[in-house]
C-alpha cells in the first residue's frame, strides 16, 4: 500500500517536472519578475505557520509560530505587490502609442466564481450529511472537505499563474490568479483541526501585512535585489521556526520518516536566513562587495558543513538529543554567514538564484514534516525556479555553481588591478561632441549596466533614446543576461522608464547588430563589455560570454571613471581607438547632452 511519504515523493518529482516545463518558457525579459512570484508563492510556509501559532502546543511553540506567521506574511504581501508594480510597467510601442480600451482583469469575479464552484461541489458532495447532522457537518466535515478543495484549486492557480509569465501580455493576469490561490490556500489552512485560538495569527498577519505591503510599493526598482535576497530570508527563517517548533512539540520523538525532512528543512532554512542576509547587506553597500576571504577558508567551511551533515545523521537514527539538534540549528545559521561572505557582488545573480532555490527546498521539506501536499508542491516550484535561473547565471558567466560559492571570484583580480599596464590611450568626450556625433547617425545601440541604476539614470536613458527616435535614429538595448544584481535587473529597470520592452534584445540577438551600428552607448556597464573575456586567458573573466561592443563603429562609454566593476578586472574597452569616455555621474551627463542637443 502507498504510503503518505511515497505520496509527497511522487507529487516532489511531478510538480519539479511541470516547474521544469512551465519556467525554461519564461524568457529573460520576466526573469527578475519571475524570481519575486515564486518568492510570493515560497510564502506557503505561511500555511505551516498558521497551525503552529493557532494550535495550543505551548508557548515556545506559539511564539515561533507567530514569527513565522509574520515573516511569511511580509513575504507574500511583499512579493505579489512588488511582482504586480514591475508586470505593470513591461509595455510593447504599440502599448504606448494606443489608447483603446481593453478588458481589465477583476480578481474579485475569479475569487467569487472559485467560491461559488467549490461550494456547489462541497455542498452537493455532503448533501447526505446535511440531512443527517447539521451540527457535524459545520464543525468536522465540512472544515476538512473545504480545507482539502482550496488546497487543490490554490496549486492550479500557482502554476498557472507562473505559466502566465511566459509572455508579458499575461503576465499580470497570471499574477493575479496565483494570488487569489494563495488566499485560498490561507483561508484553508483556517479550517485547520489543530487551530483553536487565531490572537496571535491575527495580529501576526496585521503586521506581516503592513511591512510587507510598505516593502512592496514603496522599495524603488533599483533595490529589487536587496528586497528579493531579504525575503528569501524571511521566508527561510519562517521554516526553520516552524521545524524547530515542530522538535520541540513533539520532544524529539519522532520517526525517521518524519525527521528526514524536518532535518533539511532546519538546516536548509537556518543557512538561507542568514545567507540571505548577507547577500542583501552586499547589495545594499553594508558590507563590501569584494570578496572577504581568509586562509584556509574552504577547508573550514567544508568541515563546518561536515559537522552539520554528521548532526543531521545522527538524530536521523536518534532523534530525541536535543543538545545535538542545537548544534545543527546553531551551526546552520553559522554556515550560512560564512558561505555568502567569501562571494563577490559580482555573483550576486548567481547567488540569489541559489538562495531562491534554497528556499524552496526549506518548504517542500516543511510540506513533507507536515504532510501538506500544497507546500510540497509549490516549494517544488520554487526551487526548481530558482535552479534553473542559477544555471542560466552561470552559463551567461562561463562559471560553475561549485566556483561561484567556493571560487572567491574578483580576489584575486582586484589584489593584481594596481600593477596592469595600460593597455593604450584613453580617449574622452564632452557632452557638446557626443551631442554633434550623434546628430549624423542612423543607429544607435545603448548597454546598460548597474552604474546606469546607481546613477538612476533610467529615465534619462529613455528621454534621450525618445529625442532620437523623433530624428529618425534606430534605438536598440542590449541586455546582458547578469547585467545589474539579478536576473532580469536591466529590463526592469527600463520598463519602469517607460522603455517599450520591444526594443530590449538579449544577448545572442544583438549582439550580430554591434558592427552595422553607428554609435555603441554603454551605460554603467563594466565586466559586461570586457573584451578580454574573449582572448585573456589569464582574465577572471575569460571565456565568459559579453556583449560585442567593441565591434561598432564608435563607442561611447558613460563613467564616472576608469575603475574596474565590481569583478575588480580591468575593462580593456576603454582603451579601444573608437572608444571615448564621457566622464562624470551618468545621470548628470545625460542632462548636459539634453542642454546641448537643445542648443
Amino acid at each position: 500500500m502507498t504510503t503518505e511519504l511515497e505520496i509527497g515523493l511522487y507529487i516532489f518529482m511531478l510538480a519539479g517536472f511541470l516547474g521544469y516545463h512551465v519556467i525554461t518558457r519564461v524568457p529573460p525579459l520576466l526573469h527578475t519578475p519571475l524570481m519575486s512570484a515564486t518568492n510570493a508563492i515560497a510564502g506557503i510556509s505561511l500555511v505551516g505557520s498558521l497551525v503552529v501559532a493557532g494550535a495550543d502546543y505551548g508557548p515556545l511553540s506559539t511564539a515561533l509560530g507567530f514569527i513565522a506567521v509574520t515573516c511569511s506574511s511580509t513575504n507574500v504581501v511583499g512579493g505579489f505587490l512588488i511582482t504586480d508594480r514591475m508586470l505593470k510597467m513591461f509595455k510593447t510601442t504599440k502599448d504606448h502609442t494606443t489608447q483603446r480600451h481593453r478588458f481589465q482583469f477583476n480578481p474579485r469575479l475569479l475569487v467569487t466564481g472559485l467560491v461559488v464552484v467549490v461550494g456547489l461541489f462541497v455542498l452537493t458532495y455532503l448533501s447526505d450529511q446535511v440531512r443527517k447532522d447539521v451540527i457535524y457537518l459545520f464543525r468536522d466535515v465540512l472544515p476538512s472537505h473545504a480545507l482539502r478543495y482550496f488546497y487543490v484549486v490554490s496549486a492550479a492557480l500557482f502554476i498557472l499563474g507562473l505559466k502566465g509569465l511566459s509572455s508579458p501580455k499575461y503576465a499580470r493576469k497570471g499574477m493575479h490568479a496565483a494570488a487569489v490561490g494563495m488566499l485560498m490556500a490561507i483561508v484553508g489552512t483556517l479550517f485547520h483541526h489543530e487551530i483553536v485560538m487565531y490572537k496571535w495569527i491575527i495580529i501576526g498577519l496585521i503586521i506581516g501585512s503592513i511591512v510587507g505591503g510598505a516593502m512592496g510599493l514603496r522599495i524603488p526598482m533599483t533595490a529589487v535585489p536587496q528586497r528579493t535576497a531579504l525575503s528569501h530570508s524571511l521566508g527561510a527563517l519562517a521554516a526553520c521556526l516552524v521545524g524547530i517548533s515542530e522538535y520541540f512539540h513533539h520532544h524529539g520523538d519522532l520517526s525517521t520518516v518524519v525527521m528526514t525532512p524536518l532535518g533539511f528543512e532546519v538546516v536548509i532554512g537556518g543557512l538561507t536566513f542568514t545567507g540571505s542576509l548577507m547577500a542583501a547587506a552586499k547589495l545594499q553597500g553594508i558590507l563590501p562587495g569584494h570578496p572577504i576571504t581568509y586562509k584556509g577558508q574552504n577547508i573550514f567551511n567544508l568541515s563546518l558543513l561536515g559537522v552539520i551533515i554528521t548532526s543531521l545523521i545522527y538524530l536521523v537514527f536518534m532523534p530525541p538529543e536535543p543538545m545535538v539538534f542545537k548544534l545543527m540549528v546553531g551551526l546552520s545559521f553559522v554556515f550560512g554567514l560564512l558561505l555568502v561572505i567569501p562571494i563577490g557582488a559580482a555573483d550576486m545573480p548567481v547567488v540569489i538564484a541559489l538562495l531562491n532555490s534554497y528556499g524552496g527546498l526549506a518548504d517542500a521539506s516543511m510540506g513533507f514534516v507536515l504532510m501538506n501536499k500544497i507546500q510540497i508542491i509549490t516549494g517544488s516550484l520554487d526551487g526548481t525556479s530558482g535552479f534553473l535561473l542559477s544555471l542560466l547565471m552561470c552559463r551567461a558567466m562561463n562559471r560553475s555553481a561549485i566556483n561561484v560559492l567556493f571560487g572567491a571570484f574578483g580576489k584575486v583580480a582586484k589584489e593584481e588591478s594596481g600593477v596592469v599596464e595600460a593597455k593604450g590611450t584613453v580617449r574622452s568626450i564632452t557632452a557638446e561632441e557626443m551631442a554633434a556625433l550623434v546628430d549624423g547617425i542612423r543607429s544607435i545601440v545603448i548597454v546598460p549596466g548597474y552604474g546606469m541604476a546607481v546613477a538612476q539614470a533610467q529615465y534619462g536613458v529613455a528621454e534621450f533614446a525618445k529625442v532620437l527616435m523623433k530624428r529618425g535614429i534606430d534605438v536598440k538595448y542590449a541586455i546582458h543576461p547578469v547585467a545589474g544584481r539579478m536576473p532580469g535587473h536591466m529590463n526592469v529597470l527600463l520598463a519602469e522608464a517607460n522603455v517599450p520592452y520591444d526594443q530590449l534584445y538579449e544577448m545572442e540577438q544583438i549582439n550580430p547588430y554591434f558592427a552595422q551600428a553607428d554609435v555603441a552607448l554603454v551605460v554603467g556597464a563594466n565586466d559586461v563589455t570586457n573584451p578580454a573575456a574573449k582572448y585573456n586567458k589569464n582574465s577572471p573573466l575569460y571565456g565568459m560570454p559579453i556583449l560585442d561592443v567593441e565591434r561598432a563603429k564608435s563607442i561611447v562609454v558613460l563613467k564616472r571613471s576608469l575603475a574596474p566593476g565590481f569583478s575588480g578586472v580591468e575593462n580593456e574597452l576603454y582603451y579601444n581607438p573608437r572608444c571615448m569616455m564621457l566622464f562624470g555621474d551618468a545621470k548628470e551627463s545625460l542632462n548636459k547632452l539634453f542642454a546641448a542637443l537643445k542648443s
